[in-house]
């Protein structure tokens, strides 16, 4: 019990430093920009070290999408509740538009992260961030197939296609001015993938 309670305070202590860092980033950066800002600052007013920072992220830039490990632990959570009698890729697509709703509720962050990101900043959302989801997708419909993910293409053939739509219905969002809900915009890009697969599938018969 007494190793328990001591794990647990652990966690909570993680927690907090990286909810500091997180706030004093995001403070920073909405007062000087990113390019303006530098380690030493942020750490100075988390109240830590720099190298503290350094174990929590791995540059300034990655504060930004804090929340993205978060998002992928709920994710991989929605799919493990997925009916196991469920096709994986209707797992994959059906937790996706769920998932499209809840990013409904961070309006207020998105326009920050649109107000103070640069050109380098959703590129590293669009290389690292979204290379780490499909792994997390792959890895899924593999343990659902009860296959290799590095010798059957399915698994990441399938992610990288709901996170190309995903990801292409987030940014039509985003040029719209977030003007109404995220959902309807990512079923209709699902639609349009499951058009085209339909297609696909009659042609090759």
């Amino acid at each position: 019990m007494e190793a328990m309670g001591t794990a647990g305070l652990r966690e909570r202590h993680v927690a907090r430093t990286r909810d500091a860092i997180v706030s004093a980033a995001l403070e920073l950066f909405e007062e000087r920009g990113i390019q303006g800002t530098t380690v030493d600052e942020i750490a100075t007013r988390a109240d830590i070290a720099p190298r503290t920072f350094f174990r929590y992220f791995p540059t300034k830039e990655a504060v930004l999408f804090a929340r993205a490990a978060d998002d992928r632990e709920r994710i991989a959570a929605a799919l493990a509740d997925r009916p196991l009698t469920e096709h994986p890729f209707v797992s994959l697509t059906t937790v996706a538009s769920d998932f499209g709703a809840e990013m409904e509720k961070q309006k207020k962050d998105i326009r920050l992260l649109m107000k103070i990101s640069t050109e380098k900043v959703w590129a590293y959302q669009r290389t690292l961030l979204d290379e780490q989801m499909v792994e997390t997708l792959a890895g899924f419909v593999a343990e659902r197939l009860a296959v290799s993910v590095d010798l059957d293409t399915r698994p990441r053939v399938w992610a990288a296609v709901v996170m190309t739509t995903y990801r292409i219905a987030f940014h039509q969002w985003l040029d719209g001015g977030r003007r109404g809900n995220l959902r309807p915009v990512l079923d209709d890009a699902l639609d349009a993938m499951v058009e085209a697969s339909a297609a696909l599938g009659r042609a090759r018969r």
